[in-house]
Parts: C-alpha cells; structure tokens; sequence
C-alpha cells in the first residue's frame, strides 16, 4: 500500500479509495524515460493515449479508476498523477514588470523570435504594424492556421512581450517592442486546457 502511494498523486489517491468507477484524464511517467514503451502499456489498458510525452518521460490517457490501481503496482511506474486542468490568469501589466529597463540598456528583442504557449495572439496593429512580427502560429485546439486569440490573454501576453506601441504612439510598448512572436495556441476560449497539452505543445515547439 505504502509503494503504491508514493506512485500516485494526491488526487488519485483519494480516488482510489473511494473505489470510484469513473475515468479520468491523468500522466503516467516510466521509471526508465521509455515513453514509448509505457504508451504500448498503456494502449492495452485503456485505448486512449492522448499524448506521448517523451519530455517528461511519460503519455497522457484517459484510464479508470481499477486500471490505474492496477498500473499502480507495476514497480516499473514512476508516478502516475492527475492531468489538472490550468487557466490563463490576465492580471499582469507591462508597469509592474519595469519594462522599460531592459530598452534603456538597449536591449530591444531585435532579431529574436519568442514563443507564446497560450490562448492564441491575435494580429493586433502592435503586432503587425508597421509589419508583422508574428512568424508563425501552431493551433493544438482548434487545428486553424491562421493566427487568432479566442480568449485575448495570449495577446495580452505577446504584447507585454513585443507591442511596439504602434497603436498608442508609443506609450504602451512591450519589454522587447522589436521581437517577433511565435503563437502556441494550447489553451482554449475558456483559458483552460491540461497540463499534458501544455507539456505537448512545449515538447512539438523544441523538436
């Protein structure tokens, strides 16, 4: 009991004691880093890998309650935990971060390229204008191509990251106003998503 606690996060514990039929979505990590091998194990368990994750060492799936009882006392298991959701929080402006520093050493972002794993970036003229400095956007939600922010905290993000201030003359440029953006769309229009689709779409940008 003692062994199969310790592979288990907190949350799942507390499932399994309650010998709940339900399935949920969680993270499995091999003591070895084979998460190839482990998502073969996994498949037979369940059908439904979500993600390989190979960052971590491990897959997300979906599996229920008996099977990652059972999968808890393969001594082969790293940790299995729980694939929590997480949201966008929009409470952070360029002031509180003393923006302007890193400009007054010259330090401007020309040149370099910052990728925004979030809800999106939308083409907003401190963006775009006087030319576009998105370069390139991914959409894991939605699988669209074209840049766009449902939710407005991943453009909210890029511009505390790169607005030039072109639509307020100025006044409200990012840390890096000539840096370009890479938008990571992994978040949805509520500003949520799983931890193994942020840990996927880091992992997909790397490679």
């Amino acid at each position: 009991m003692m062994k199969r606690a310790k592979r288990v996060c907190p949350v799942l514990s507390a499932k399994l004691l309650s010998k709940s039929k339900e399935e949920v979505p969680v993270i499995i990590r091999a003591k070895d880093n084979d998460s190839n091998k482990l998502s073969g194990l996994v498949f037979n368990m369940s059908g439904r890998v979500k993600y390989n994750l190979p960052l971590v060492g491990g897959v997300a799936c979906n599996m229920n309650i008996g099977a990652i009882d059972k999968l808890s006392k393969d001594p082969n298991i790293e940790y299995i935990s729980f694939d929590s959701k997480v949201f966008a929080l929009l409470d952070i402006a360029t002031e509180s971060i003393g923006c302007q520093i890193p400009q007054v050493e010259g330090y401007t972002g020309k040149d370099i390229t910052v990728a925004v794993v979030d809800t999106g970036v939308a083409p907003h003229s401190d963006l775009i204008k006087p030319r576009s400095r998105i370069v390139g956007f991914k959409d894991f939600v939605n699988d669209r191509s074209k840049p766009y922010d449902d939710n407005g905290h991943g453009t909210h993000v890029s511009g505390i990251i790169a607005s030039n201030g072109y639509s307020s003359n100025g006044k409200y440029a990012g840390v890096a106003p000539e840096a370009n953006i890479l938008g990571v769309k992994a978040l949805d229009e509520n500003g949520s998503g799983s931890t193994s689709d942020i840990v996927s779409a880091i992992l997909v940008k790397m490679q």
